[in-house]
């Protein structure tokens, strides 16, 4: 499902934070932000932040739809990202996935899943990943951070992609009389 973006809330350069207004598929406005050590890239693919000093280290936003009510499976998960119409299933669709959930989320903080794929690049090459989800919902949206890298750097940067997953947030956008004036 395509990603609407309704509005950059902020960028704060020197810290890496990150803070966008977006809307689930239902129209339900949502507020999601992350803290990411790598430069925010504008791009018409959606809100992603990568390492461009030469690093295979990104963070993205992807957002699909989720039946109101329902709980997050990570059947869902796996279909979002990895699919033909996911970040990663753009050039095939990744083989070797292994999904865990990591922590069960609770009280605004986000269910963290790790996971493991082998994925094709644009050169056509396998590249083995490994990612940590963050999962959480808003309206009927199911708003997930993919923090990834290769699995070769994985062991390296662990601790810092965990943070970046941990640092993910998704709420009910403020209610206000100002989106609905024309």
């Amino acid at each position: 499902m395509k990603m609407q973006r309704h509005q950059q809330l902020s960028r704060l350069q020197a810290s890496g934070d990150v803070t966008y207004e977006l809307l689930a598929p239902d129209g339900s406005p949502a507020v999601v932000s992350f803290n990411a050590p790598w430069p925010l890239l504008q791009t018409a693919a959606g809100i992603e932040s990568r390492d461009i000093g030469g690093g295979f280290e990104s963070a993205f936003i992807q957002v699909t739809e989720l039946q109101k009510g329902s709980e997050i499976k990570p059947s869902q998960i796996k279909e979002a990202i990895f699919s033909s119409r996911g970040k990663f299933g753009m050039y095939g669709s990744p083989t070797d996935i292994k999904l865990r959930l990591v922590s069960p989320g609770g009280n605004k903080s986000p269910a963290i899943y790790s996971a493991t794929f082998t994925t094709l690049t644009p050169a056509m090459r396998e590249s083995d990943r490994k990612a940590y989800i963050s999962a959480a919902t808003v309206g009927n949206g199911l708003f997930l951070l993919v923090t990834t890298t290769t699995a070769v750097r994985f062991t390296k940067l662990e601790s810092s992609l965990k943070r970046v997953a941990e640092s993910f947030l998704a709420v009910d956008a403020p209610k206000t009389s100002l989106r609905n004036q024309k």
